[in-house]
């Protein structure tokens, strides 16, 4: 009970929020007072709660879109036959746990139904739900065990390790830990050497440097990524005798997909900062400083960089939310248990429901990213303006 009031209230006070600050916007609400105008009617304010609209609209899209593939990839009678067929028992047993299959995962009722309830469950809204069970002798459904939701995904059945009828939920969220743990040191160690990679490259524009850089980038770009996942581990197993299997409890065991991760990511952030840096050079207000007689050093510390890495701050939501999702090939190819290894196993195991919730997460996380680097730019760019009314 505590659960839905929570989230109810948390509901309804965000509802009640944007129409406070849609009342204020048109001036029904607090119109001679200035402060509050200069809040709650913020034009950023506004162009957050428009780019969060959009936000939403596309994530209904990618929901419609992945129940409608799911459905159509994984009959529910095709699948019940591989789940539970078995000679030896009775028809009415196999009807009896297809249909308490069905009704665990949703397949149960009209295609109307199953979208009502697939968008019930994933959309933000406190809800209880029970797994149940077929008693073969009575002839009777139980329930073994209810749960509390904001987000409900669906159930797992038949895969190694994992209790059938449990929530991919439970099975995604610690293998999201474990992504989000590599991923975001590997993002914090790309953009420590991307930056001062793509600086000196631009700073020594055509000179040695630079050409090592352009070379190494290109490399980047032109090696397949399998390709080139396998010749780092080659280097830092084979040569710097890193350990080649991921061990929790290991950190050097963690360093092969961290330090892949990173110099791969550096190669495309070294290659921005420095087309936007060199653009810079060639600013009127660079031939300004340069005619005052600023040093070089100066005019690149404090007046190019500044204004280039602006264009470059919407892709930090977008790393770090990403690190929570993984990747597929290393993570494969490291043993790591995470979100991008899960993405294989629900493939391998059949899992239409685990492949479902990995993909809406992904949809939800990539969403927010953009959103979020969009009101980031908004933030630290003077040149963006917003419509005055």
């Amino acid at each position: 009970m505590t659960s839905y009031i929570v989230g109810y209230t948390i509901i309804i006070l965000i509802v009640l929020f944007i129409v406070f600050c849609v009342l204020v916007k048109r001036r029904v609400l607090f119109a001679n007072t200035p402060s509050m105008q200069k809040i709650f009617a913020h034009p950023l304010l506004f162009y957050s709660f428009r780019r969060l609209g959009s936000a939403l609209i596309s994530l209904i899209l990618a929901i419609l879109v992945t129940f409608f593939l799911i459905r159509l990839a994984t009959p529910a009678d095709n699948t019940c036959y591989k789940l539970f067929y078995d000679p030896k028992i009775s028809e009415l047993v196999y009807n009896l746990r297809c249909d308490n299959w069905k009704e665990n995962m949703g397949f149960s009722g009209t295609m109307l139904q199953q979208l009502i309830n697939y968008f019930y469950a994933i959309l933000p809204f406190p809800k209880t739900l029970c797994v149940t069970e077929i008693n073969v002798d009575l002839g009777m459904y139980t329930i073994t065990g209810c749960r509390n939701f904001i987000f409900d995904f669906g159930r797992i059945y038949k895969l190694a390790g994992f209790t059938d009828g449990g929530f991919v939920w439970d099975y995604i969220l610690p293998r999201m830990g474990v992504s989000f743990e590599i991923g975001i040191i590997a993002v914090v160690l790309e953009l420590a050497l991307g930056y001062p990679f793509g600086i000196l490259m631009a700073k020594y524009e055509n000179g040695w440097f630079d050409r090592i850089g352009k070379a190494y980038i290109i490399s980047v770009d032109a090696i397949p990524g399998i390709a080139y996942y396998y010749i780092w581990l080659a280097l830092l197993c084979s040569v710097f005798m890193l350990p080649m299997t991921y061990d929790a409890d290991n950190f050097l065991s963690w360093l092969p997909a961290i330090l892949t991760m990173a110099f791969t990511g550096m190669a495309g952030i070294g290659l921005w900062v420095r087309r936007y840096m060199v653009d810079e050079f060639n600013a009127d207000y660079v031939k300004f400083a340069r005619s005052k007689g600023l040093s070089e050093s100066r005019i690149l510390w404090v007046h190019i960089l500044r204004n280039a890495v602006v264009p470059l701050v919407r892709t930090f939501p977008s790393a770090v939310i990403g690190a929570l999702l993984g990747t597929y090939y290393l993570e494969n190819i490291y043993g790591i248990p995470g979100i991008g290894q899960a993405v294989m196993v629900a493939i391998n195991s059949n899992n239409s429901s685990l492949l479902s919730g990995i993909i809406i997460i992904s949809a939800l996380l990539s969403i927010l990213s953009y959103l979020l680097g969009d009101i980031v730019t908004a933030l630290c760019d003077p040149r963006i303006s917003f419509t005055k009314e």
